[in-house]
């Protein structure tokens, strides 16, 4: 296991990216603004209410009146034929459905851009009220100036934009269109593409809302914000936490936890009742902080801890999307929460190594969630076991990743500008524990859109690792809110 001493920080691997140079080290590497005074009392328990990002949605394409006024009108393309009117009814629908499921606030035009004085006077209405995010929906190829007009307003307000040109076939070139701080889709009635360009300014706004639990040695509670994503991190002592341990009452909901744990496992390897004990302890001590601090992911420095470590709690919070990340990783757990709004899928936060001779990595760490495809799906085999690097018997758990199956592993960066680390990959295998060694759980990973695996980077901490075929959703983040794409040597904005 890569350990770190709770007292040394994070370490995480700063020298080896240019771009990181500005990175603060406090809170373990992640650089933070203060928003409270030194000394002044800690945060009190508050109810969080996240507000849902508004999005400004606009269809271009000339109205039936114009066309009606002027016969000689140029309609193609889409042709005479096309009902844009029609067609903005049904996507109006779609829309409806998709603010149902993501929860963001659809904002509509009622009629459509048709001329330059429509699209100045809507530009104008977006200075002096920004959107979280706009949606430009094109039903005509010769009224792309009109959205090029309001891009430009999107881009100098720095308003994350989407372009959605609905239609089969439109002459022109468009790499222009594939730049940071833009969502460029040309596809037809692709609302599949629309709908994630909303889930990723929702994901956003959320993320901006967020508070994290980082669990340390601190004498007192403070908050700090995060730069980038302008999430909230609380400090909380961990003598706070090993008094929450201590208080646990047993009842029938613990003794239910620890059967649901047990009952699932396909082996116990030499875990006592006491571990098992303590595993349901350490996992409703931290339900009630997060409770009570209205958090939505928690940190901890849980090295050295003896029967308080929270491997089995992580395991478990994870499955259920809150994301947990054990030695205080915060820019891991910032991975986390971004995974859990963008794909709904629990990351496994893991050690890095490498298999020079097989050409592939290793994925290596205690805190993997069962539920590897979100919570609604299927569980996969895991057994419970000792934690595998001290003798006290505390207990850990081992999951085993199917063969085959697509992983996509990435990592935030915060900095100036933040970056984002991707890597496309399927799993090789899930070896058993020893002869593998490292931590409880590993997955033997093939990295397919590198040549090589042992350029995978993050060598001095930690990645994060999701089941599923996502490298190209996290890189379109990446783009629309104009982060580095720090390794993936790609010579085009274009997310592959």
């Amino acid at each position: 296991m890569h350990e770190h001493d709770p007292a040394d920080g994070n370490g995480c691997g700063c020298d080896r990216r240019d771009f990181l140079s500005a990175m603060g080290t406090a809170l373990g590497g992640l650089a933070l603004t203060s928003v409270s005074a030194d000394g002044a009392e800690g945060p009190t328990a508050t109810s969080v209410k996240k507000e849902d990002a508004t999005v400004r949605v606009v269809f271009i394409y000339p109205s039936s009146k114009t066309l009606a006024d002027n016969p000689n009108a140029w309609w193609s393309w889409p042709g005479n034929d096309f009902d844009a009117e029609g067609r903005q009814k049904q996507y109006l629908t779609a829309l409806g459905e998709m603010q149902k499921k993501l929860g963001v606030k659809v904002a509509a035009e009622e009629t459509s851009i048709a001329t330059a004085a429509d699209a100045e006077r809507l530009a104008k209405e977006i200075e002096a009220k920004p959107p979280d995010g706009l949606l430009l929906i094109l039903f005509h190829g010769p009224s792309r100036p009109l959205a090029d007009r309001l891009l430009e307003t999107a881009e100098k307000l720095t308003i994350p934009a989407v372009f959605f040109i609905g239609l089969g076939v439109v002459h022109g070139p468009v790499k222009h269109y594939r730049r940071a701080g833009l969502y460029f889709i040309q596809s037809l009635d692709n609302l599949d593409a629309i709908e994630y360009g909303l889930r990723m300014i929702q994901a956003k706004k959320l993320m901006s809302q967020s508070r994290i639990l980082s669990i340390t040695e601190a004498p007192r509670p403070s908050d700090k914000v995060e730069p980038f994503f302008g999430l909230t991190v609380r400090t909380v002592p961990f003598a706070r936490y090993a008094e929450e341990f201590q208080n646990v009452v047993f009842g029938d909901e613990a003794r239910s936890w620890i059967a649901g744990v047990t009952g699932g496992a396909k082996e116990i390897r030499g875990v006592s009742q006491e571990a098992l004990d303590n595993a349901a302890r350490a996992h409703f001590a931290l339900k009630k902080l997060l409770a009570d601090e209205s958090g939505d992911a928690v940190a901890m420095h849980c090295l050295r801890r003896g029967m308080l470590k929270p491997c089995v709690s992580f395991s478990s919070l994870n499955g259920e999307l809150t994301p947990a990340a054990c030695q205080k990783d915060l820019q891991s757990v910032c991975t986390q929460l971004l995974g859990k709004l963008l794909v709904g899928r629990p990351g496994f936060i893991h050690n890095i190594c490498y298999e020079t001779e097989g050409n592939r990595f290793y994925a290596s760490h205690c805190t993997c969630a069962t539920k590897l495809h979100g919570p609604d799906g299927p569980e996969s085999p895991y057994l419970l076991r000792r934690f595998a690097h001290s003798n006290e018997g505390s207990c850990a758990i081992q999951v085993f990743w199917k063969e085959g199956d697509p992983v996509t592993m990435a990592q935030y960066y915060p900095g100036a500008p933040a970056a984002l680390d991707v890597y496309a990959g399927k799993v090789f295998k899930s070896h058993d524990n020893p002869p593998a060694t490292g931590c409880t759980t590993n997955v033997d990973v093939e990295i397919i859109d590198r040549a090589d695996a042992c350029s995978v980077g993050g060598d001095d901490w930690h990645n994060v690792l999701f089941c599923g075929d996502f490298a190209r959703k996290f890189r379109l983040f990446a783009q629309l809110f104009k982060m580095n794409l720090a390794d993936t040597g790609l010579e085009e904005p274009w997310p592959i």
